[in-house]
């Protein structure tokens, strides 16, 4: 979609298949639907009146029958006008995208951004343009025949008045970021495990760092073992596919210090080794690497914004499978950090990953650290597929986090990491064992993460019930979401506002 920001022009000079106006609940009818009203001889007043057009989520279309050189106009509803946050008013665009696009192909929409109320005019311009990149997200797959996907090709935004174009643009560009960032997390985590192996994750990482100019370092199996990453090693040894641990710089400071350290899973697919999931399901653990793509969405968005902060993404690409090779319950690992693990079950594997990069990244002096992975079945029980967990060894570190989702208009919420759950975590035969039971599952497998944290300050988010879901929504039609990348890549643009 070619998304851009227009010099304010009256609407009778706007060209389009579709205009989009937006209106408050029982506001008088602004300066543009004034003049629309005249022009349809004070019918559209009524119309407004008898649909309650201005109810929050409510899309009135109107047929313009030749009186304007647009072919339609879409009246938005924006609720109360006290009442809009930046998720009412995103919410809001979504629905009218939903509507614009159900009613035909590659069409010309203009939106003229309301009055800016309780937001200010950039945030309503940003939420615009994730409702527009968002909502016409498509996964198109591997049909023969491509999907007849009903698209919107342009859509061009009209600042309320002309002296808000500056931050309607800026809204725009940050907007178009972070939903750029997301629908590539989408897209990876959509893909099928014999198109995403761990090469072509590795691939796409890379992709990424050189499109925007970011030193990388490709770790291969060899290095892998000369470093002693264990844990990483050992997933890996089950599977035909070799292992890699890809690491990315961005630095946007003039010096290399205050590192935020992302630390992504990339499972490309996760059977659960010798301790095999159940076959119900199970197509779905191609998104198992769904935490590496988060964090390579909010390093493109990253990448597109600059922002004055230094970032390393650091992700472990590896594939889980059962074979005459493949680790085994019972056995012991040495990771990277030295601490040796116990393995209880192979399909507890992602934290192992996780321990090595992390333990690669503090070696590398970062200041704090930001892990993401579709990591346990524990957090969906507790928070199913509506919040993102998070659990913290800072406070301070996970309300930075909290904040940043808050803004993103994404669900987050804390765990504990009491002591008395990292003590179910010992082994009678190594240090650590790799599942501590059911009880406590999400937060088990957080702390166990911890250990190999020690004192850094650090937050996990565990995305297994947000990052992909079935159900769709104005948002996406189901399968990967990108949830997380938005919340990041704000994280990373707030602390670079200090």
């Amino acid at each position: 979609m070619n998304l851009t920001v227009e010099k304010r022009i009256e609407l009778e000079q706007m060209q389009a298949d579709e205009l989009i106006l937006a209106l408050y609940k029982d506001e008088p009818l602004h300066e543009d639907l004034a003049r629309l009203n005249e022009t349809f001889g004070g019918s559209l007043a009524a119309v407004i009146e008898q649909e309650k057009a201005g109810e929050a989520n409510n899309v009135t279309v109107i047929h313009t029958l030749g009186k304007l050189k647009v072919n339609k106009v879409v009246l938005l509803g924006l609720g109360e006008k006290g009442k809009l946050t930046f998720t009412k008013a995103r919410d809001a665009f979504a629905k009218a995208v939903k509507t614009v696009r159900a009613k035909g192909k590659d069409k010309q929409v203009a939106l003229v951004l309301p009055e800016a109320a309780g937001i200010e005019t950039d945030r309503m311009a940003q939420a615009a343009a994730e409702a527009f990149l968002l909502g016409t997200y498509s996964y198109e797959g591997y049909r023969q025949k491509p999907k007849q996907e009903k698209a919107i090709a342009a859509l061009r935004i009209y600042p309320f008045a002309a002296e808000t174009e500056a931050a309607a643009a800026a809204g725009v560009k940050k907007g178009e970021a972070l939903a750029t960032g997301t629908n590539l997390a989408r897209d990876l985590t959509n893909t099928p495990s014999n198109y995403l192996t761990p090469r072509a994750l590795k691939d796409a990482i890379v992709e990424v760092a050189e499109r925007y100019g970011m030193p990388y370092e490709v770790l291969e199996k060899d290095k892998l073992a000369e470093l002693g990453m264990g844990g990483v090693l050992s997933v890996a040894q089950g599977s035909a596919e070799p292992p890699y641990v890809v690491v990315v710089k961005y630095q946007g400071r003039e010096t290399w210090d205050n590192v935020i350290g992302l630390i992504g899973k990339g499972v490309t697919f996760d059977t659960g080794g010798i301790s095999i999931k159940p076959v119900a399901g199970m197509e779905e653990m191609k998104s198992d690497m769904g935490g590496s793509a988060t964090l390579l969405g909010a390093v493109e968005a990253i990448g597109r914004l600059k922002p004055k902060a230094n970032v390393m993404l650091v992700v472990g690409c590896v594939e889980n499978m059962p074979s005459g090779t493949a680790f085994k319950p019972g056995d012991v690992i040495t990771t990277m950090s030295g601490k040796t693990v116990e393995i209880i079950t192979t399909d507890a594997e992602g934290r192992l990953v996780l321990a090595d990069c992390i333990t690669y990244a503090k070696m590398q002096g970062v200041s704090c650290l930001i892990d993401c992975a579709t990591l346990t079945g524990g957090v969906v029980v507790a928070l199913g597929a509506v919040s993102t967990g998070a659990m913290s060894n800072d406070q301070s570190l996970v309300n930075e986090l909290l904040a940043g989702a808050e803004q993103a208009g994404e669900r987050l919420w804390q765990l504990p990491t009491f002591e008395e759950y990292r003590q179910l975590n010992k082994s009678r035969v190594a240090d650590l064992k790799n599942s501590g039971g059911r009880q406590g599952h999400a937060i088990i497998a957080g702390v166990f993460l911890q250990e190999f944290v020690e004192e850094t300050p650090w937050v996990h988010l565990d995305i297994a019930g947000t990052a992909y879901i079935n159900a769709a929504s104005d948002y996406h039609p189901g399968g990967a979401t990108g949830a997380m990348a938005r919340s990041v890549a704000q994280f990373i643009l707030s602390r670079s506002e200090k």
